[in-house]
C-alpha cells in the first residue's frame, strides 16, 4: 500500500478524509444556531480524530485502522453532527451512512490513481481536497435544496431506510479490506466498483420512494388546506347569511312602520306620527352605508368584519385603493380578509377598549398590497417559516386558510411582531 511506512502522512491524510466527509455532510444539513457550541465540539471531535487516529495507526498500522475507522471514526461524527443537526436520529443515520458511503469511493479512487500513478504525498493530498471540494460543491448546489425539501416533508420510514446504506457500507468495507488491501487485488477493485453500480440503482429506487412519499405527503395536506378553506367559507356564507336576514327583517319592520306612519297621517294624527317617527328613530340602529369596493362580494366583507370591529370598540384606520380588477377569484380573496380581520379582531379583543386598534391598508399600485396592523398582548411564536404558531385548539385554521390562499396564488407574505403591533403582509 502507497505511503504505509509514512504513519504521520497517513495520519494526516485521515484528518483531510474526515474533514472532507463532514464537509458533504454539512452541505445536506440544517444545523441549530450556535456556532460557537458548534464549532467547539466539532474542534474536539478533530482532537480526538487526531489522537486516536495516530495512535491505532502508529502501533497497529493503517489496514487495521481502516478495518475499525467506521466505529472509530464514523459513528462519533455521525454521533457529534446529529447533536447540533435538526434532523432525528434516523433520518440522521441515513442521510450521514449514505455520505460516508460516498466518501469511501471518493477516497478509494483517489488510492487507486495515486497508487496507479505511483504520486507522492503532494499529489496525493491535493487529489483529495479537490475531490472532496468538487463533491462539497455539487452536493451544496444541486442536492441540498431538493433533498432538504423531500426530507423535510417525509416523516416516516427514515429508520427502515438508514439500514440501507449501513449495510452498503458493512458490505463495500468487507470487499475492499478483507482478506487483504483492495490495492492489491485486481479482482476486489472490479467487484467495488460493480457493487457500486449496483449501489446507484438502490439509491435511484430510494429517491423515487422518497418522492412518491412527498408527492403523497403534499396531496394530503393540500386536502386538508382545501377542507379548511371549505369550513372557512362555510362559516363566512353562514355569517353573510346572517347578515342579509337581519337586513330582510329590518325591511320587513320598516314596512310596517311605514303602513303605521301612513294611517296616522290619512286620520289626521299628525302629531301622533311625528311622535311614532321620533320613536322609531331613536329605537333604529342606523348603518352608515360605506363603499369600500365596487365587488359585492369583497364590500359586503369588508361591510361586515369592520362593522363587527367598531362593535368591539376597536378603533378603525382603513385606507382602501382596491380596484376594480382583483388579481384573484373575489370569493377567495374576500375569505383571505374575512381570516385576517377576523384574527385581528380576536386579539384585539384580549386588550382594555383604550388599547383597541386595527389599522387596515390596501393598495394597488406598484403592486396588489393588503397590510392589516392590530394591536396585541401576550407572546406570538413564529415557525422557521416565518408563520405565527397556535397552540390552542382549533385557532390557527384562518392562518392556515391564508397560507393555502398564498401557495395557490404565489403571493408573498410576511408576518411580524413588533413594539405589541402585529402585522400580515401580503403582496400580489
Amino acid at each position: 500500500m502507497l505511503f504505509e511506512d509514512n504513519a504521520f502522512y497517513m495520519t494526516f491524510k485521515v484528518v483531510v478524509i474526515v474533514l472532507g466527509t463532514l464537509g458533504m455532510m454539512c452541505s445536506t444539513t440544517e444545523f441549530k444556531r450556535n456556532y460557537t457550541r458548534n464549532f467547539c465540539a466539532l474542534s474536539l471531535y478533530f482532537l480526538y480524530v487526531i489522537i486516536s487516529s495516530s495512535a491505532i495507526i502508529h502501533f497497529f498500522g493503517y489496514l487495521f485502522f481502516a478495518r475499525i475507522c467506521i466505529f472509530t471514526i464514523s459513528f462519533p461524527a455521525v454521533l457529534s453532527i446529529y447533536i447540533f443537526a435538526r434532523t432525528p436520529l434516523a433520518k440522521t443515520i441515513f442521510i450521514y451512512a449514505s455520505q460516508i458511503l460516498l466518501s469511501l469511493y471518493a477516497c478509494a479512487t483517489v488510492t487507486l490513481i495515486t497508487t496507479k500513478l505511483n504520486a507522492s504525498e503532494l499529489a496525493d493530498c491535493l487529489m483529495r481536497v479537490l475531490s472532496y471540494l468538487l463533491i462539497i460543491i455539487l452536493e451544496f448546489a444541486l442536492v441540498r435544496r431538493p433533498f432538504l425539501r423531500l426530507s423535510k416533508n417525509i416523516r416516516n420510514g427514515w429508520g427502515i431506510l438508514s439500514l440501507i446504506p449501513c449495510s452498503l457500507i458493512m458490505f463495500v468495507m468487507a470487499f475492499a479490506l478483507y482478506p487483504v488491501h483492495y490495492t492489491q487485488s485486481t479482482s476486489t477493485v472490479v467487484l467495488i466498483y460493480l457493487f457500486g453500480i449496483i449501489i446507484v440503482i438502490i439509491y435511484f429506487s430510494i429517491f423515487q420512494y422518497l418522492t412518491i412519499q412527498y408527492q403523497f405527503q403534499m396531496t394530503s395536506h393540500n386536502q386538508e388546506l382545501l377542507e379548511l378553506q371549505v369550513q372557512n367559507i362555510r362559516e363566512k356564507a353562514a355569517e353573510i347569511t346572517a347578515v342579509a336576514e337581519k337586513a330582510r327583517i329590518d325591511m320587513h319592520d320598516i314596512r310596517h312602520r311605514l303602513q303605521t306612519i301612513a294611517s296616522l297621517m290619512e286620520n289626521g294624527e299628525t302629531q301622533s306620527a311625528l311622535d311614532y317617527i321620533s320613536n322609531s328613530i331613536s329605537q333604529l340602529r342606523l348603518q352608515k352605508s360605506v363603499l369600500y369596493c365596487n365587488d359585492p362580494i369583497l364590500n359586503a366583507t369588508l361591510s361586515f368584519y369592520l362593522e363587527r370591529a367598531t362593535e368591539e370598540n376597536i378603533v378603525l384606520e382603513t385606507h382602501f385603493s382596491i380596484p376594480d380588477m382583483l388579481p384573484a377569484d373575489s370569493a377567495e380573496l374576500s375569505i383571505v380578509f374575512a381570516n385576517a380581520l377576523e384574527n385581528a379582531i380576536t386579539a384585539c379583543r384580549q386588550l382594555p377598549e383604550h388599547n383597541r386598534k386595527i389599522i387596515c391598508k390596501c393598495i394597488q399600485k406598484p403592486k396588489f398590497m393588503l397590510k392589516i396592523s392590530n394591536t396585541y398582548t401576550g407572546t406570538i411564536t413564529f415557525s422557521k417559516d416565518g408563520i405565527p404558531i397556535s397552540n390552542e385548539d382549533e385557532h390557527g385554521i384562518g392562518t392556515r386558510s391564508i397560507m393555502a390562499f398564498c401557495k395557490k396564488n404565489n403571493v408573498f407574505y410576511n408576518f411580524t411582531a413588533e413594539d405589541g403591533w402585529f402585522t400580515v403582509t401580503l403582496v400580489f
